[in-house]
């Protein structure tokens, strides 16, 4: 009888970019690179740091709330497109600098459809793309 192999994908990510690689039959592979919708800085023509723009003229304004929440939607949007490429995985490493791994870990941990995947998440630091392949499968193997 034969054994059915785990489909197995390591993400590097941060929150500029994510690196898919697959793992199959020991062998890993580059599948996709996907740049991250969130804009660090987002200035209008005329706005400068206390001012922002209300109808013709520029006002003293406080919109550190506005920029949260647009930043939280980006995030969002983020999120859910890494969710859909990781969809139908049976084991995940999720690796990368900073705690926006730890963000994601926790989004998919809460979602029902991940609920049978095995995740895993490691620190690392940038890699190059020989490194990214070395690292998945020295992971999985």
């Amino acid at each position: 009888m034969e054994t059915k192999e785990n489909k197995k994908i390591g993400v590097w990510m941060d929150q500029r970019q994510a690196f898919l690689v697959t793992c199959e039959n020991k062998q890993a592979s580059l599948k996709e690179k996907i740049e991250s919708p969130i804009e660090s800085m987002v200035r209008y023509p005329g706005e400068t740091d206390s001012k922002t723009k209300m109808k013709s003229n520029y006002a003293a304004s406080n919109n550190e709330y506005k920029t949260h929440n647009i930043q939280q939607e980006q995030l969002k949007k983020y999120i859910s497109i890494l969710k859909g490429k990781l969809d139908g995985y049976d084991e995940i490493l999720i690796f990368g600098p900073g705690v926006f791994k730890n963000q994601f870990l926790k989004h998919i941990s809460t979602d029902k459809g991940f609920s049978s995947v095995k995740v895993n998440t490691l620190d690392a630091d940038k890699m190059t793309s020989n490194q990214l392949l070395t690292f998945v499968k020295n992971h999985f193997s």
